[in-house]
Formats: C-alpha cells, structure tokens, sequence
C-alpha cells in the first residue's frame, strides 16, 4: 500500500494539535509549560532537514512527521492559552510604575498592551490613575498632560517570544470627554466604562482577549477590529453610537438592550453570524430591529465578519 504523506502529515497535526488543547483543560499540562512552547521551533528546521536527508529511503516520511508534531504542538500551545503563549519570561522583581493626574477638559487616552492583562474602569473621583508592572526587565511607560494619557507596554514597541507579562489597573474620570483607543497584542483586557463619557472608543485586538462593557457610558463613535482572537462587547441603550467592526479570524460576542435601535450594514465570508434568529430582520443589504426607525437611540455599525463568527445576544450574555 502506497503511503500517503499529505494524509499523514495532516493527520498528526491535527492530532497534536487537540491533544495538547485537551491535555491543558484536563490538568495534564501547566500553563507555564505551554507559554514555552514556542522555543521548540527549530524542531521544524530539523524536520525539514531529515526530509531531505531521507528522501531516497524507505523513512522518508519521518521528516514531514516531525515537522507535523511540532507545528501541532507549538499551534496548539497558543490555542490553548491564548494570549499568555510566549509571555512570562522574569526578571526578578517585577518592575513596577504608579501615577495619577487630572485633565484640565476634553482628553485622549491612548492604552498600547503588548504580553499581559490590563483592568480599566472608571475612578471614584475626577482624577485618573495608572498601576502598572512588568514580570520583565522593562518598566511599562506612561507619558501624560493637560490632555492626553498613554500607558505603553516597556522595551522595543514589537511584540516578541518571551517577553515579561505585564499586569495594569487604569481608572479614568467619569466626569471629563475622553477618546480612547485600546490596542492589545497577545493580551487580555477588560475594561468596565459604567459612567464614562466617551467621545470616541477604539479597540484594536490582535492575538488576544477583549471584553468591554460600556453599560452605563456615553459613546458618540465605536470603532472595533479583531484579528485571530475573541471579544465580547456590552452596549448602553442610553446613548446613540455609529461605528464599524470587523472581525477577522476570530470571534466577536455584541450584547445590545432591547431598547436600542440596532442596524448592520454587513459583509460575510466564510462567517457565521446569527442575525436571523437574534430577532433582526433584513432591509436590503442591512439587518435591524424590527423597531429601529421608532427607536429613541440607535446603534448604527458597519460589520466585516472574515473566517469568524459574529453572535448577537448569546444565550448567558457577553462573557
């Protein structure tokens, strides 16, 4: 019988692949385990090289084997923790940073999240506040005036394998305008906004985890971009909001109240979406609410869904 490498090489992959994801929520594997993973990459290059060397031997399919394995088990590590795989390396320490102000009027916070986890909320006063640390051997840095705030992850500003995790805890002024742009690479934020006063919010998410719940803020414009990871978006009803999402990659989870006008302009390719049986109804290329035009305060947003999944009011809300 004539082998079938392509069958096989897939097929060791994908076995790997579940296994490692299975091994790490069965309790078999520790995360920290997984987060090294990555450095097992030249076990490709060896793979490759044994290809060649064996290519005219009955074991000429060990090569393709190895190469299979280890992408299986380096791909499955990052599914398997998600936004902590690479992350972690320690320096002694953490190196950590304390600051708090206040704006003199209208603000723009800008939060730049590379390795690590970020809570933002709102203060109890009309101040702002920044605690933030690096299991690394670099300081987070935070620049401020008048009005503006930016908290960036420390070290060169590209992301890299084994890099120190960073914790932050940013709470911001209820009582001022802000626009705010979040941007996270491979990390896991969560921000809770009740009482906030956004002009603009911008989320930017690549390799990682986001949920944001505005119930409670005021919003003029939302804009959200996902790429091969999963977010989950809470609207207010209070407000009305114009915006764009895309999703690439990845999953977006949006809670909206039943009062809410709610209108999608959207784009598909090889998505799922649940718009249908959400209760929207189709107008042309859009679908909304059955009561959009009567609607007090509407939420009216340009959607791109791309190898990916959009789930309107998922049953036990966005998590």
């Amino acid at each position: 019988m004539k082998l079938n490498r392509s069958r096989l090489n897939w097929g060791v992959f994908l076995i790997v692949l579940g296994a490692v994801s299975l091994a790490y929520h069965q309790g078999l594997v520790s995360q920290s385990t997984l987060r090294d993973a990555w450095q097992l990459w030249p076990l490709i290059v060896v793979g490759v090289g044994l290809g060649l060397v064996l290519s005219r031997t009955p074991a000429y399919f060990v090569g393709g084997l190895v190469v299979a394995a280890s992408m299986g088990l380096v791909i499955g590590s990052l599914f398997a923790i998600g936004p902590q795989f690479g992350c972690g390396r320690t320096g002694g320490d953490a190196n950590s940073i304390t600051r708090d102000g206040s704006f003199a009027g209208a603000a723009q916070v800008n939060l730049k999240l590379q390795c690590g986890r970020a809570n933002v909320t709102t203060s109890s006063d009309s101040q702002w506040h920044v605690r933030a640390a690096d299991t690394g051997r670099n300081s987070p840095e935070v620049t401020f005036s008048a009005d503006s705030l930016t908290v960036r992850s420390g070290g060169d500003s590209a992301w890299w394998p084994n890099r120190g995790e960073e914790g932050w805890d940013v709470a911001l002024p209820s009582n001022q305008s802000i626009g705010l742009t979040v941007s996270i690479d491979a990390g896991d934020a969560r921000l809770n906004l009740n009482g906030a006063n956004l002009s603009s919010a911008s989320f930017s998410l690549n390799a990682g985890a986001l949920h944001a719940d505005l119930t409670g803020a005021r919003l003029g414009s939302l804009s959200v971009s996902t790429n091969v990871g999963s977010a989950s978006l809470i609207l207010d009803g209070n407000s009305s909001v114009s915006g764009n999402i895309s999703t690439n990659v990845g999953s977006l989870e949006l809670c909206a109240p039943s009062q809410l006008g709610l209108r999608l302009k959207s784009s598909e390719s090889l998505a799922a979406t649940n718009f249908s049986k959400a209760g929207l109804v189709r107008v042309g290329d859009t679908w909304q609410t059955p009561g959009y035009d009567t609607s007090v305060n509407k939420a009216d947003f340009t959607v791109s869904t791309s190898v990916g999944s959009l789930t309107l009011n998922p049953a036990g809300g966005c998590k």
